[in-house]
This record gives structure tokens, C-alpha cells and sequence, in this order.
């Protein structure tokens, strides 16, 4: 289930209560967009293509693996051959020895098998690690609002006042339509990323909000008045209080804490020395296995 940005932008609104509007719409909706961006960090989406084999070891990656980020992507895990799961057949994974996903030529990056050659008949299940994506939703919004000067498939946002046109870094919808220069339809982004990770999600949003507040009293804390400084500083510090409580909420629910205590995902690959190097294993549910 995707979650609709407005949904971000409410429940941030409601976490930082009052404060709301020592920020503005612009930088609140870059930071919801900020904490997307460190999601995809700390919890990669994953993405499994199967790709068959020509006989060769080199495999132009751009057309290989559909949905592969040049920005971002890492190959995590190949099995070779390629399971059927009909047959009930076993995974056997590759070595990390066994594939390279950074082999260029010709501006062109390359997966590298240096001990396979897969021929035709064969296929390699390839696991991979993507961001989270923003896309059009299907809920739709029609606006009428004068002289807009928008077109079709402009991205905006509210600014408070009315709609206007901005990067993609704070869009929150996408013009489908324009009726007339006093009226447009727009469509809403969505998010790709985990429903059930919805409130943690805004808890790193509300965190990076508070970071930036904090930051911004710290900065104004050299007031030539004693009273005006310390009630500056007395707001830095709630701040950044406020922010570190937010962390630890959104760490406590996404797992991150547990992973340094010594917990590990279920599903993880049980022979630590074949594990994908980054990020390593499946990480959502936990269970423990001692302390370090």
C-alpha cells in the first residue's frame, strides 16, 4: 500500500505541534523528502530480476536489471542457477568472489561473473538494492486558481496560498490537465515505501525538522542581550533534545538498534562468510542472537 505525501505532511505537522510554522511549507516538504532519501539508506527497497544467460561473463547492467539506480544500486545477492520455485528447487548462492557489479567499459557499467559463463537455457536470480520512489497516485485534485501558467505534467506544490511550480524536491502533486488558465487537475505523489513504517517514518522527518531548528536558535544564540541569548540557547537545546527523541523512535522502529545490540534480520544468510557485503542480509523482523 503507497502512502500519499499530504499523509507525511499532516502527521509532521501534528508531531511538531505548535512549531509547525517556525518552518516553512518549502522546508518541511524537503525534509519529508530528506527522510525518504535516509530510509532508503538504512532500509533499502530490494528489487529481484532474473536474467538469462548468453554464454558470456559480462552483463550490460542498464539492461539487465530493470530498475537499477546508477546513483544508489548494489548487487546484494545472485543465485545461480536460478531456482524453480514450482520444483521446490534450492537457492545456491554466489560467492561475493564470484560477481563484480562494477566493471565499466565504454561509459557502460557491467555485471561480472569471473566464473560463470550462464548459457541460454540458463538464468541468474539477481537481488539488488533500489530507493524508495515517489510516484502519481490515483487520487486527483481539481484547482481553480487564476492565471496558474502551469501545463501538463508540471510538478507543484501548495505554498500556503496558492499553488505553485517547484523541483521535484518539493512537489507534492503533478498537473495531469488544464482546463483553462483559471483551472488545472493535478494528481498527487505517492511513496513506494513500507505502510506499516508510515509513523516512523515521520518520526525521522519530525527529527530532521528539529536538527534544523535547533541549528537555526544556535546560530542567533550571539544577541547583544543577555535575556534575548539565553532564551535562544534555551530553545536550541529543547530543540535538539526534541530531535534525538524523534531518532530514537524511528531507530527503535525500522530496527536499527537492535542490529547494534547484536540482533540480526530474520532471513539473514547464515554463513557470515558469503554474506552480501552492504548492505548485508534481509532486515525487517528480528531475532536475537547474543550480544557482542
Amino acid at each position: 500500500m503507497s502512502i500519499l505525501i499530504t499523509a507525511f505532511q499532516t502527521q509532521l505537522d501534528l508531531l511538531l505541534a505548535a512549531d509547525n510554522a517556525l518552518l516553512s511549507v518549502q522546508a518541511r516538504l524537503r525534509n519529508v523528502r530528506a527522510a525518504m532519501e535516509r530510509f532508503s539508506l538504512d532500509r533499502p527497497n530490494r528489487q529481484v530480476d532474473d536474467v538469462t544467460g548468453d554464454g558470456g561473463r559480462y552483463y550490460a547492467i542498464a539492461t539487465a536489471l530493470t530498475e537499477w539506480n546508477e546513483e544508489f544500486s548494489r548487487v546484494i545477492s545472485i543465485q545461480y542457477p536460478a531456482p524453480t520455485l514450482a520444483s521446490n528447487e534450492t537457492p545456491v548462492y554466489l560467492e561475493p568472489e564470484d560477481w563484480q557489479d562494477d566493471y565499466w567499459y565504454n561509459n557502460a557499467r557491467y555485471l561480472y561473473l569471473p566464473s560463470h559463463a550462464p548459457a541460454a537455457t540458463e538464468k541468474m536470480r539477481v537481488e539488488y538494492v533500489v530507493p524508495w520512489q515517489w510516484s502519481i497516485s490515483t487520487t486527483t485534485i481539481t484547482v481553480s486558481q487564476t492565471a496558474h501558467g502551469f501545463v501538463a505534467d508540471d510538478t507543484i506544490y501548495h505554498n500556503g496560498t496558492t499553488y505553485v511550480k517547484g523541483d521535484t524536491l518539493l512537489a507534492t502533486h503533478q498537473v495531469t490537465a488544464v482546463g483553462s488558465p483559471d483551472a488545472f487537475t493535478a494528481k498527487e505523489l505517492q511513496t513506494d515505501a513500507p505502510s506499516a513504517l508510515f509513523h516512523a517514518l515521520c518520526y525521522l522527518a519530525a527529527a530532521i525538522c528539529c536538527q534544523a531548528l535547533a541549528a537555526r536558535f544556535a546560530k542567533s544564540s550571539d544577541s547583544t542581550i543577555l535575556a534575548d541569548s539565553t532564551h535562544t540557547i534555551s530553545n536550541s537545546a529543547e530543540f535538539a533534545a526534541r530531535g534525538k527523541e524523534f531518532m530514537k523512535l524511528y531507530r527503535q522502529a525500522v530496527g536499527l538498534d537492535a542490529e547494534e545490540k547484536g540482533m540480526v534480520g530474520t532471513g539473514n544468510f547464515v554463513d557470515w562468510d558469503t554474506a552480501p557485503g552492504w548492505p548485508a542480509g534481509r532486515q525487517f523482523v528480528f531475532h536475537g542472537r547474543g550480544t557482542r
